[in-house]
């Protein structure tokens, strides 16, 4: 008896050993490769998007992947990846880390790991500038359009039980149903809806973004389970650009003053929030 309770501890030794040398491992992986491969966007300006010039992949998660990757002391590698795609693409092990626009949830939270956060913006029903939708509550007996498989739809489901949405396979699908007439409205972020109207030209229908906002969502990176040293080897990298000031650098250039946006950051650099994991 004693014999068989020291073999199952240890096992349990054994595999605990197992998984701390394998979460350390990743960081001295990297390191050793001299390359981090970051999974990212490549259809969601300005944060992520392939330049028409050089056709490489460029914006805010793109810039700061490549800033800790420097800061880590390798050279960053870019994987372009889907909504759809990115947490596999990340948990079998095809990327090191994403930072493509991955929110946080308490789901999400059970299988990757989430440094503090590099951005969090307002989601905002938006209708046609025509529109007589004036407020949230008019559109509660109307069609809503969003992209399929996104945590918008329980969320507006739950605000506006009585609207009907209807699921589109692309954000470009959802926003050419609403200038069709088609949906009443949709939900962007507040860069991302700004970004699709500039980008669509000057033939499209104006757009109004209502004032009460679904929610507020942060991102940030997002790493293997069982990645501690990655996970605060970010979030120190994350915390030095918010106090050298490297980091409102970044959010001016592509959100904030320097930008056509002109948007206003709300958060800090790598602060951790109680309220990220509410939903």
């Amino acid at each position: 008896m004693k014999l068989k309770l020291f073999l199952v501890a240890a096992l349990f030794a054994a595999a605990a050993s197992h998984t701390t040398i394998a979460s350390a491992g990743q960081l001295d992986d990297i390191k050793a490769a001299g390359a981090l491969n970051c999974g990212v966007l490549t259809n969601s300006p300005p944060l992520g998007f392939q330049d028409p010039n050089t056709r490489e992949p460029s914006g805010y998660e793109i810039d700061l992947c490549g800033m800790f990757a420097e800061y880590i002391g390798v050279k960053p590698k870019l994987t372009p990846v889907s909504p759809q795609t990115r947490m596999a693409e990340l948990t079998q092990g095809r990327v090191d880390i994403l930072a493509s626009l991955l929110s946080y949830s308490k789901e999400r939270a059970e299988q990757v790991d989430f440094s503090g956060a590099y951005i969090a913006e307002d989601f905002n029903f938006v209708v046609l500038d025509a529109s007589d939708i004036k407020s949230v509550d008019d559109l509660s007996d109307q069609r809503i359009g969003l992209v399929k498989g996104s945590v918008l739809i329980p969320l507006t489901e739950k605000r506006l039980p009585d609207a009907r949405v209807l699921s589109f396979e692309t954000s470009a699908a959802s926003f050419l149903a609403l200038q069709q007439g088609k949906v009443k409205a949709t939900v962007y972020r507040y860069s991302e809806g700004k970004a699709v109207q500039r980008n669509a030209g000057d033939d499209i229908k104006g757009l109004r973004f209502l004032d009460e906002p679904l929610l507020s969502m942060p991102s940030g990176f997002a790493f293997r389970k069982g990645s501690p040293e990655l996970v605060k080897a970010a979030d120190e990298f994350l915390a030095s650009i918010e106090k050298n000031g490297e980091g409102q650098k970044l959010y001016d250039k592509w959100l904030g003053k320097d930008s056509d946006l002109k948007a206003t950051r709300k958060f800090d650099f790598g602060k951790p929030q109680k309220t990220w994991f509410a939903n």
